[in-house]
């Protein structure tokens, strides 16, 4: 309930909605749950603070202690995500130091889990993206396999991360430009013509 309400841009709603789940959580041990809910009102008091409604302190100290709750839990991703929203934080209170602090070990987490697209350069999981997966297993954003496999539809492609040729990529699409759905849905086909979708969405 509380994504549906935060969603909708009721804070104050979504904000109470995830203090009950993270008291429900904590009472029945379940860390992984009360850390996506932390994460879900740390979201809610980052908007409040964008919005100039309450200071800096609140939203520091919450995500701080939710930078713990994740690095116990080993949820990398999240320990990126909050250290970005730790240095903006951070940069609001004049603090250089900590802000490059958390962005070199954000930095690290984006280079040891190689979250960067081999298309663009750019990294993935910071935003709602549509992203998909070759069959070598490397992944690019949706919109950068489309570039990169529709200059010459009949012929071999190459991954921009590994140069893996072998399974002869194709583009299962006739126009990207065309297509209405969002996130933009690509399909990467093998050789043998048996299409099969490995499209993912990443969402924050």
């Amino acid at each position: 309930m509380g994504d549906i309400y935060r969603k909708k841009s009721d804070i104050n709603k979504a904000f109470r909605q995830y203090e009950t789940a993270m008291g429900s959580a904590a009472a029945m041990g379940d860390r992984v749950i009360q850390m996506e809910s932390m994460d879900g009102a740390a979201r809610c008091l980052e908007a409040l603070r964008l919005q100039h409604k309450i200071c800096n302190c609140r939203p520091l100290e919450f995500n701080t202690r939710l930078l713990e709750v994740a690095s116990s839990v080993g949820a990398k991703l999240l320990v990126r995500k909050v250290r970005i929203r730790l240095s903006r934080i951070y940069h609001a209170l004049g603090d250089e130091d900590q802000k490059l602090h958390h962005e070199r070990l954000a930095l690290r987490i984006q280079e040891d889990l190689d979250l960067q697209c081999g298309g663009c350069g750019s990294p993935y999981g910071l935003e709602s993206d549509s992203l998909e997966a070759l069959p070598c297993a490397h992944i690019l954003h949706a919109r950068c396999a489309y570039e990169l496999f529709k200059r010459n539809k009949k012929k071999k492609r190459s991954c921009p991360d590994c140069d893996r040729t072998s399974s002869r990529l194709y583009l299962n699409c006739n126009d990207y430009n065309n297509m209405t759905y969002s996130p933009i849905p690509l399909s990467v086909c093998s050789s043998d013509s048996h299409c099969t979708s490995h499209q993912a969405i990443s969402s924050v």
